[in-house]
């Protein structure tokens, strides 16, 4: 009889196909791999697998400072992709971060299957001998990575399949917030959170740095300062630049807001476009500062408007009222920002729910009027 789970790929034959190859490891691991018990106490040296995006990364920072709590003394380790390491170096609850190059999150279209730099990544794990293992996201590959890497204790969700190659699977749902289903892992390995509160340290530094640049941009700390993120990780989590800039200039024109737009390198061109429908010059950081000084500078706005992507997660991580857009491809339940003042913005159509990356006709996104958006910020520009 087939193991009975719910899987996550949409693909009827995909599903059956994993299902069958996770039936024939669940029994062989109950016949060859007995239950191994280990004694906490002996956990000296722990690896977190958290390679998607810079995002997925800040939800996951409640679970991680909960393992910190329970083994005050062990050396943690978070693996993640070098897209997102900058969001958790210097965390002081991290002892160390490896960045890898994760092939199934790569969002670069030049991107290669990098086996060989995989399997270095093993056979470093393998000569660090960790005690404990966490995959973060249901990854088949990064549960066989854990695996093979000969760590004893490994959690981790098989809803990709492969959950026969863990110690510990995680019974929970992906019918709530992404920081809740993060907590289940850790209390799967036996430890009680405290706290849900996503965690961004931003150093004095870094608070220096940005405050002279935007200062230096023209920036009046004592005014209205509305912050904006355009961009996104793929297309249809985009709202149309033409309604960013209709947003922009009644935010400019009749609540007289600053208008600063942030981003990364990636997103320059995109705003220099969007320029052109302006009446105005906003203040621009986008390309000039790393995650953790775009925290910084968002922490002196006023308000933060953007679509879904790693800003808004910055924004409510910080603190400052979030308005976010976010597309029906994905659950907004699930992956909204995590904070006390978080507003989303989102249209249920038909075809809600596709995980598509592109989208021909952005219908969810293009439901979503300027006027809507403006009354959100105008809500709560009154309590600022």
């Amino acid at each position: 009889m087939l193991q009975m789970r719910t899987y996550v790929y949409k693909n009827k034959l995909l599903r059956m196909f994993i299902a069958v190859i996770d039936s024939a490891g669940y029994f062989l691991k109950k016949i060859l791999f007995p239950p191994q018990n280990k004694d906490a106490k002996q956990v000296e040296r722990i690896l977190i697998f958290k390679v998607d995006h810079a995002g997925d990364v800040l939800l996951a920072t409640p679970a991680i400072i909960a393992i910190r709590k329970k083994f005050p003394l062990s050396h943690i380790v978070l693996v993640v992709g070098p897209w997102s390491k900058g969001i958790i170096e210097g965390e002081k609850y991290i002892n160390e971060v490896i960045s890898y190059s994760a092939y199934w999150q790569d969002r670069n279209p030049d991107r290669n299957l990098n086996i060989r730099e995989s399997f270095n990544l093993i056979r470093i794990l393998r000569r660090n001998k960790y005690d404990m293992f966490f995959d973060f996201r249901g990854d088949l590959f990064a549960i066989i990575i854990g695996f093979l890497s000969g760590i004893p204790k490994r959690i981790g969700y098989g809803w990709e399949g492969g959950g026969f190659l863990l110690t510990h699977e995680v019974n929970t749902t992906i019918n709530k917030h992404q920081v809740e289903i993060l907590l289940d892992a850790v209390r799967a390995a036996g430890i009680e959170p405290d706290t849900s509160e996503v965690s961004l340290s931003i150093s004095e530094d870094d608070k220096k740095y940005v405050l002279a640049l935007l200062k230096q941009e023209g920036w009046i700390e004592s005014s209205l300062t509305i912050g904006f993120h355009i961009g996104g990780g793929c297309p249809s989590k985009m709202w149309p630049i033409e309604r960013f800039a209709d947003l922009m200039e009644m935010v400019y024109g009749k609540l007289k807001a600053q208008v600063v737009l942030i981003g990364g390198t990636e997103d320059v061109a995109l705003i220099k476009k969007m320029e052109r429908f302006l009446s105005f010059k906003p203040i621009v950081m986008a390309g000039k500062t790393t995650f953790k000084q775009t925290a910084a500078a968002i922490k002196m706005y006023s308000l933060f408007i953007g679509n879904d992507s790693a800003p808004v997660h910055i924004a409510a991580a910080v603190g400052v009222t979030t308005i976010v857009l976010f597309s029906a491809a994905n659950d907004w339940q699930r992956w909204k920002p995590y904070g006390n003042d978080v507003v989303v913005v989102h249209k249920d159509v038909p075809c809600g729910g596709c995980e598509e990356s592109v989208c021909d006709t952005m219908e969810c996104m293009n439901l979503i009027t300027v006027k809507e958006v403006f009354d959100l910020v105008l809500s709560k520009s009154q309590n600022i």
